[in-house]
């Protein structure tokens, strides 16, 4: 059977990360690596004494930027599975096996995918918990191709994605998320872009879709991996920093992997204004300032003349 082994970069959330030790503890199969890049202080050391029993790997390193510590997590790790986690995921205790299984039964996959068993109901906690808000809302979303969530990991002419928290068996995909495992020899070829520095929101997509363009039958979502998102907001832009983020990143992303498709410019207007909509009647329903709106229109000004963002 293969070697796996899981690369978790963190950034001063032990208490999120505990969690998720604590869950590599009770899995049936137990993974031949864990580890751990603490980009912040040395705060999640304090753990190792704890899990002493489990085969963490402990980095301390002088950056904060994902993209940087997953390469790193890449460079120091050993097995021929290679999976990331963030530091707030709760696993099934049959993760690791199912993995296991999932690469042994499919011998041609270059990498593969969970479900995060909450996903809907953490993103419903965004529109104030009420579901039927966030159907209609994933509604609005599909029709002006923004983020929604789908049976299958899709990426759209407007840079932004389907996320496959609903899938129907196990199916190919065309992108992995930030719990996406890989066979080793993918990262002969793909890196994560280094480009996009801090919290990098779109590094999945950036490193995953290539992978799809080149071997196209080669990624999976498979629903018997599972595990949950405990949303930990430490670590993440706020505010106009997190604006600023979210609209350079998808652009550079979109600009990268999607502007020469035919219709893609099209598509990316159209993402960006139905986006306006979306925080207006954020602005409406009092769920944020006017000045939030403010700091979106701005920034996709500067994008349509040309301003340098990212």
């Amino acid at each position: 059977m293969a070697s796996i082994g899981f690369i978790i970069p963190t950034l001063n959330r032990p208490d999120a990360l505990k969690n998720l030790l604590a869950s590599f503890e009770l899995q049936i199969n137990k993974p031949d690596e864990i580890i751990i890049v603490e980009q912040g202080d040395d705060r999640s050391a304090d753990l190792l004494a704890r899990y002493n029993h489990l085969p963490i790997k402990y980095f301390k390193v002088n950056f904060k930027s994902l993209t940087a510590a997953r390469n790193y997590g890449v460079a120091q790790s050993t097995t021929s599975l290679v999976g990331f986690l963030d530091d707030d995921i709760v696993l099934a205790s049959d993760y690791v096996g199912k993995t296991l299984d999932f690469f042994d039964n499919n011998p041609e996959a270059l990498g593969v995918q969970g479900v995060i068993t909450d996903f809907e109901i953490g993103h419903a906690a965004k529109v104030g918990g009420n579901k039927f808000i966030y159907q209609l809302y994933n509604l609005f979303a599909k029709f002006f191709l923004l983020n929604n969530s789908s049976s299958t990991n899709r990426l759209l002419l407007s840079g932004r994605n389907q996320y496959a928290s609903r899938p129907i068996g196990t199916q190919n995909c065309q992108w992995l998320s930030g719990i996406g495992i890989y066979r080793r020899a993918v990262f002969a070829d793909f890196k994560f872009d280094e480009k996009l520095s801090g919290y990098a929101l779109g590094e999945d997509k950036l490193f995953s879709y290539p992978i799809y363009q080149k071997f196209s039958k080669s990624l999976f979502v498979d629903p018997k991996i599972c595990c949950e998102h405990h949303h930990t907001l430490g670590g993440r832009p706020q505010n106009r920093a997190g604006v600023d983020m979210k609209i350079a990143y998808t652009y550079y992303l979109w600009n990268k992997l999607l502007r020469k498709r035919t219709g893609a410019i099209f598509a990316y207007w159209w993402a960006n204004f139905g986006d306006l909509l979306v925080v207006f009647f954020s602005v409406i329903l009092v769920k944020n300032s006017f000045k939030f709106w403010w700091w979106h229109l701005v920034n996709y000004w500067k994008i349509l003349w040309h301003q340098r963002i990212i």
